[in-house]
Parts: C-alpha cells; sequence; structure tokens
C-alpha cells in the first residue's frame, strides 16, 4: 500500500473501500456446505458475506462440517423477546405468536425482557439476561424479535442453532430474502447457546449484535442452518433506529459496535471475556397478562 494512499482524503478511498467489501467474499472460496439442504427446507447459513483476513476464513472453513439437522417435540421451550416502548408491537405479534406454538403442541414460556429507562438501548444483554433468568425451566431458546410476525415458522427444538426467518414481508406487502444473517427470530439449545456464552454485551444502541452472535456460534464449530419456508411479517420500526445505521453519519456508539464486531471478526477478541459468564442485571419487576395467558411473563431489568 502506498504513502499516498495512507494519507488520500476519505472521498479518494472510498472506492476501495466498497472493493473491500465485496472481494473478501472471493478470498473466502467455496463453502462447501453450501449446497447442503435438509428435508428440501434446511439450509446452512452463508458465511460468504463476511469480511475475513484470510487466517480466520481458512479457520471458519475448516470448521464447516455437515452436522445434521433434526428436531424434537418434547423440549421446554422458553421464547425471549427484547423489548423496550413496543406495546404496539407485542400486541400485534402475540396472538400470532400463540397460535403457532399451541398448533404445534408445544412446551413453551414466553419471556418479554424490558430494559428500563434512561439509558441506551442493549439488545444483548436483554438476550442474555432472558437466557440467564429462564435458564432453569428450559431445554431450548427462541431469541425473538417483538417486530417479527410469524406466518410460516417451525418452532420445534432444533438440534442446531436455526434462524427461522427467510422471507420477510414488509408494511406494504414486498418481501425480501437473506441467506446469511442470523437474526429476527433464532432457536437454539441451551448447552449450544452457553458454549457460545450468548451475546455481547458490549453493542449499544442497535445493530452488529446480531452479526457478533452468529460469529460466536461459528467459533464453537456449531453448523447455523435456516428456513427456506420461515416467512414473517415485518413491522414497521421507529425512524430512529432507521436512520442512525446510514454510512457515514451513523452516531458514536454505532460506530463503536463495528469496530467491536470488526475486532471479533479479526480474532481479536475472545467471547470468553464477554457474555453470559460477564453479564450482571438487575430484575426490577415481574409481571404476567391475563390477555397473553399463564406461559407468558415479563420482567424489568437494570444494569
Amino acid at each position: 500500500m502506498s504513502v499516498s494512499y495512507l494519507f488520500a482524503s476519505k472521498e479518494s478511498r472510498r472506492p476501495w473501500r466498497w472493493l473491500n467489501r465485496w472481494w473478501p467474499s472471493v478470498r473466502l472460496g467455496t463453502d462447501p456446505l453450501q449446497q447442503l439442504r435438509v428435508e428440501g427446507r434446511y439450509a446452512p447459513v452463508s458465511i460468504a458475506n463476511w469480511k475475513l483476513i484470510p487466517g480466520m476464513a481458512r479457520r471458519l472453513l475448516d470448521a464447516r462440517v455437515a452436522r445434521p439437522l433434526t428436531f424434537a417435540h418434547d423440549r421446554r421451550l422458553t421464547i425471549v423477546i427484547p423489548y423496550r416502548d413496543r406495546e404496539h408491537h407485542l400486541r400485534q405479534l402475540m396472538p400470532a405468536l400463540i397460535a403457532k406454538l399451541t398448533e404445534q403442541r408445544l412446551t413453551y414460556r414466553v419471556l418479554v425482557v424490558e430494559q428500563e429507562q434512561g439509558t441506551l438501548f442493549n439488545r444483548g444483554r436483554l438476550l442474555n439476561a432472558g437466557i440467564h433468568y429462564s435458564s432453569d425451566f428450559t431445554d431450548y431458546y427462541c431469541l425473538h424479535d417483538v417486530d417479527a410476525v410469524p406466518i410460516l415458522a417451525n418452532y420445534a427444538c432444533p438440534s442446531q442453532p436455526l434462524r427461522l426467518v427467510n422471507e420477510i414481508v414488509g408494511a406494504q406487502g414486498r418481501s425480501r430474502r437473506s441467506d446469511y444473517y442470523f437474526s429476527g427470530a433464532v432457536s437454539i439449545r441451551k448447552e449450544q447457546v452457553q458454549a457460545a456464552n450468548g451475546y455481547s454485551n458490549q453493542y449499544w444502541g442497535w445493530g452488529k449484535e446480531d452479526d457478533d452472535f452468529f460469529f460466536r456460534l461459528l467459533l464453537s464449530q456449531l453448523l447455523c442452518y435456516y428456513d427456506l419456508n420461515g416467512t414473517y411479517q415485518d413491522l414497521p420500526n421507529p425512524s430512529h433506529q432507521q436512520t442512525q445505521r446510514r454510512y457515514p453519519w451513523a452516531p458514536p456508539h454505532i460506530r463503536r459496535n463495528r469496530r467491536h464486531r470488526s475486532r471479533l471478526l479479526r480474532g481479536l477478541a475472545d467471547p470468553a471475556d464477554d457474555g453470559l459468564a460477564t453479564l450482571r442485571y438487575e430484575v426490577l419487576e415481574r409481571s404476567g397478562s391475563a390477555e397473553y395467558g399463564p406461559e407468558y411473563e415479563k420482567i424489568r431489568v437494570r444494569w
């Protein structure tokens, strides 16, 4: 790399940034499991979209083992929903979610984890708190966004981490698909989420904590799948979440999130140092709802 490039303006360097966005996917090479299908419906989540240094790319590819995906219907499920200021979303989600769980005859509980007011939202910490709080009465979790309403979804217990979402239907009826992100609604066994040390606690505001979690699962040598038939309605998010992610006008905490994820992807951060094992939280309030049934509980937490 030339000295002139190092001292060039950001505007002149931007084309190289866009080139680097796509070139590592070529450098990664062919994922040998990308064509794997289970029952014609479930496929491994792609890792080709990651901007990885060659050593980390080889490490991940070497760890990609064709692990079978099977389902059990007799396990205890806890739906963990991170939450703050989304009552209108919760009222749309709960009837559809309960109908799906009842239809599939699952033993379940719904746990909504609400963050107290006054601090930046931290989705990873809320999920960690829900995972820890419910660990004594669950065999597997579904880590579920409050704005993802199931249309077609399988909530049974998977043998490997499973993203239930593939097709996302927006407010205007338009749909989109993705084969690489790992969020929305993710089912995972308790021992697997513990092996990955849960989510990082260091992502404030919105974004990148789900990328970090997916990468932790890959480093734990788990093969993550997604449901090609999984269809969810996407409820519209508040405008402040939609605008603060836009580069280069993102606020400082969003830029810190990106740097934190980049350190993990380059092998400079150890998931064992940050996650479930280091979580500290206090339950301020517990409540239920007759409207949603005895399997529903909400807790409000403080860091």
